[in-house]
């Protein structure tokens, strides 16, 4: 079997300490996506190149309106001639500013997200975790759609401006036509767009919520597609299809909201904008049959009068992609501010594991979710299962025993230091203790397993089982891993995330139900391939399984129906304990 490979190192990527603190705001956020990393200059350049194509697009009309004055109604050829040269040059301006300011928005836009979307993960994957907890789904949808929706506003920034000065041009350009009629664009524009600004505010609220419903929805289907197995075998996949039917529709009925304001937006839009340049135009009209304009100028205000309508339609959904990016930037912020879950280390000058570490774990007086007043003690080298009544239960006390979360009450004691002390990631190096639903990663096998010793891969390969499926792919380690494990059952990853952790040779332990998706058979041997591999080392099996129990030199329940504080082997708790009996076995 060939040795497994070390995943590439990630470059280091600035993130702004104004980016990771309390006084992050949704100003902050958009000012970060656009102008961080030196982009400012391509904002400014998209900017210039908009305003270059539609300052062009503004001349187009007022160029063949002088060639008619000057050219067409006059029959001379030679000013024909270099007034379609004219013409010509604008287009040719017109192409070459688009195509720049295009690669200049794309460039802000693309990185801009890029870095939105390592504020979020380097956060996501803070030590210290967040406060309230965020399901992968939400993050998800964080690092993702909201952060390409904050980026997406440069698009937004450089066109408005681009349209406002296409206005000014257009006016200037009437101005010179006549005053009344530049006047009427000068004059007529500030209302309408004012009147838009105040029509966008319920659909940016509107926004909002859908984008925090369409996320949860996300979310519970991500977790659902993880968990899908398990829920299986616990029988709980019709209440998790309910769950989601419920978010599901909820999300639906504010994005038909959201759509029905944007549609009374968008019409609300065109009958003030297009009722402004029908003004114009008729007025422009109106002058022309009082011989006040020429028929060129009048060819000229009409183009105009059209031309209008799309710098008039984007200056007014400024405010609305104003809207959505203050929504999305909002949501980043929330995650980037939360509270963590833990606290840094206080120990004293460093927060480091003292020494060597032996594994000796003592909880006092423990209180966390529903468990109150939890004492053990495991010994360094033990081997010990700890079984409760309630999935919580377990699944909280494993977050304490990684440090995940602090506890309620008491404390937890490694090497007789209280974790409280310790540095978390340091602790996270000595005490491993994955979740129960550990994810894969997209990559190779070897990838997912780490860069451990090869003898130790090879060893918790074989502990966890996996070892005969990975020999039988063509690959081997080297087999591709699709995103979150999908390429392999649910027995398989499970098994591997298992190995995952074996590999890591780790002081102290803490596994919970590692074996839920896996048959009888193969729960023996992973059993048995557990007690020989950790031998020496500590190791904490938080389980109902009676298999994985039975090999452990001592159990400890935690259970309302047992008595408080019960501990032997398997087989003496199953002989004189029915609540036991009815926890393991039923």
């Amino acid at each position: 079997m060939p040795a497994p490979t070390a995943p590439p190192k990630l470059p280091a990527h600035p993130v702004p300490s104004g980016l990771l603190g309390t006084s992050v705001t949704s100003r902050a956020v958009l000012r970060y996506a656009l102008t961080g990393d030196r982009r400012g200059r391509y904002l400014v350049g998209a900017s210039v190149g908009l305003t270059g194509h539609q300052v062009a697009e503004a001349a187009v009309p007022v160029v063949v309106g002088v060639v008619i004055d000057q050219a067409v109604a006059t029959g001379d050829a030679a000013a024909l001639g270099r007034w379609l040269t004219v013409l010509a040059v604008v287009f040719v301006g017109l192409l070459c500013s688009w195509r720049f300011a295009a690669r200049a928005a794309a460039r802000v836009t693309e990185y801009g997200a890029h870095d939105v979307r390592m504020a979020v993960a380097r956060r996501a994957l803070d030590p210290h975790g967040t406060t309230p907890r965020r399901m992968p789904g939400e993050l998800v949808a964080l690092a993702t759609s909201d952060a390409q929706t904050v980026a997406r506003f440069t698009h937004t920034l450089g066109s408005k401006l681009a349209a406002a000065a296409a206005i000014v041009t257009a006016a200037v350009a009437l101005l010179v036509i006549s005053v009344p009629l530049g006047l009427l664009v000068l004059l007529g524009t500030p209302p309408v767009l004012i009147a838009m600004q105040y029509l966008s505010r319920p659909l940016e609220r509107r926004s909002e919520h859908d984008h925090e419903l369409a996320a949860r929805a996300g979310a519970v289907a991500t977790d659902l597609l993880t968990g899908l197995r398990v829920l299986d075998g616990i029988g709980a996949r019709s209440e998790a299809a309910r769950r989601y039917r419920r978010d599901s529709r909820a999300a639906l009925a504010a994005t038909l909201r959201t759509e029905r304001a944007q549609a009374w937006y968008t019409a609300a839009n065109t009958l003030l904008t297009g009722g402004l340049l029908a003004l114009i135009a008729l007025v422009g009209a109106h002058l022309a049959a009082r011989g006040r304009i020429t028929v060129g100028e009048l060819v000229t205000v009409v183009g105009l009068a059209q031309f209008l309508q799309g710098p008039l339609v984007d200056v007014a959904y400024f405010a609305s992609g104003l809207g959505r990016a203050r929504a999305s930037a909002r949501r980043v912020v929330a995650l980037l501010t939360s509270d963590p879950a833990v606290g840094p280390g206080t120990r004293s000058p460093a927060s480091a594991v003292p020494g060597r570490p032996v594994g000796h774990v003592r909880a006092d007086g423990l209180g966390v979710g529903g468990l109150i007043d939890v004492g053990f003690v495991v010994e360094p080298g033990e081997f010990v299962g700890i079984v409760t009544d309630d999935a919580g239960h377990a699944e909280a006390l494993v977050d304490v025993l990684a440090r995940r979360r602090d506890p309620d009450a008491g404390a937890l004691y490694l090497d007789g230091v209280s974790v409280a002390e310790l540095d978390p990631d340091d602790l996270r190096r000595t005490v491993v203790a994955p979740p129960h639903d550990a994810a894969l990663f997209a990559g190779t096998i070897a990838d997912n397993v780490g860069r451990a010793e090869p003898r130790a891969v090879r060893a918790a390969l074989a502990a966890a089982c996996v070892d005969e499926d990975i020999a039988a792919l063509p690959a081997g380690l080297d087999t591709t891993v699709t995103e979150q494990g999908l390429s392999l059952s649910g027995g398989q990853r499970q098994r591997l995330a298992l190995a995952r952790a074996l590999a890591t040779r780790a002081a102290v332990l803490v596994l919970h139900d590692p074996t839920t998706s896996v048959d009888t058979v193969t729960e023996a041997r992973i059993a048995a391939g557990l007690r020989a591999d950790r031998v020496g080392r500590t190791t904490i099996l938080v389980t109902t399984s009676p298999t994985l129990l039975a090999v452990c030199d001592r159990v400890m329940v935690l259970a309302a129906d047992v008595t408080r504080g019960t501990t032997g082997t398997h087989a003496q708790l199953a002989a004189v304990s029915p609540g036991y009996r009815e926890l393991v076995l039923a």
